[in-house]
């Protein structure tokens, strides 16, 4: 494999597009990255639409990350991922962190003991860093990132923060999962950055997947390859800042492609048997 096919795998294994859940097939583009290292798309649908599109991206990619934003609090962590469940998702986009102490825990613990991957944010670095401990502690799958600035930065969105993600989020809380980007399509990243351009500083900052919003299509996809492979040509971002993303997003894929059965339900069905 030459370095120019190498970079474009990478690169595609770092991105998360979103699909609507409009029709019964995928994007052609997202069908050929699917094909070259992308691991999943988020669905932005509900109900059988969400079924579909998640099935579509399973026959595609039988081990594909399916992201949903799914349901908050209300039920609770195993109510969220009956949901998703349903849904065919094993990601879920938006865990927020509890206001309570010890809330995040028991709602990642709860939804990731039924297979579903908690994604907790939006981290902003700052505030309360008390749930996102929490989430760490109890082994979140991924942890998001938002816009909001980051104070004393001069207006610099989280997302794009070398300083919040790899000196607080990895550094201070030791989190050594993925961190997922809000989706790019913000106002202040669009405006401010490009699409492209915010991608590349994403992973710079220490990003691993980078989620495109449903408006992002082929072009989008493939100026962020072109800006990539001229960030790594300039030196600004190491092909060694890619490699290290692409296996943690592989080592989610692996978890939420394995099938899981709740401790209470595992010792029924040994009673059973």
């Amino acid at each position: 494999m030459n370095a120019l096919h190498r970079l474009a795998v990478l690169v595609d294994s770092c991105l998360l597009p979103s699909v609507s859940g409009e029709g019964e097939r995928l994007p052609d583009w997202i069908l050929r990255g699917l094909e070259r290292g992308t691991p999943g798309a988020a669905v932005h649908a509900r109900g059988p639409a969400a079924r579909a599109a998640s099935d579509a991206l399973r026959a595609a990619l039988p081990d594909a990350l399916t992201g949903h934003p799914g349901p908050h609090r209300p039920g609770g962590g195993s109510a969220a991922a009956a949901e998703l469940v349903a849904a065919g998702a094993n990601l879920h986009l938006a865990v927020r962190p509890g206001v309570r102490a010890d809330a995040t825990r028991v709602f990642v613990t709860d939804l990731q003991t039924h297979g579903v991957a908690a994604a907790l944010g939006p981290f902003t670095g700052s505030g309360s860093l008390r749930p996102f401990a929490e989430g760490a502690a109890a082994g979140v799958r991924a942890i998001s990132v938002g816009h909001s600035p980051v104070p004393g930065e001069d207006g610099v969105p989280a997302t794009l923060s070398g300083p919040a993600i790899t000196g607080i989020l990895r550094g201070e809380l030791g989190y050594g999962g993925v961190v997922v980007s809000d989706t790019l399509d913000a106002p202040a990243i669009v405006d401010g950055y490009g699409v492209p351009g915010a991608a590349v500083l994403a992973w710079i900052a220490g990003v691993d997947l980078v989620r495109l919003g449903p408006a992002s299509g082929a072009g989008v996809r493939d100026a962020i390859h072109a800006a990539a492979a001229r960030a790594v040509a300039d030196g600004d971002l190491p092909v060694a800042r890619l490699e290290e993303s692409a296996e943690r997003v592989a080592r989610l894929r692996r978890w939420a492609s394995e099938p899981r059965m709740p401790a209470a339900e595992r010792a029924a069905a040994s009673r059973e048997g």
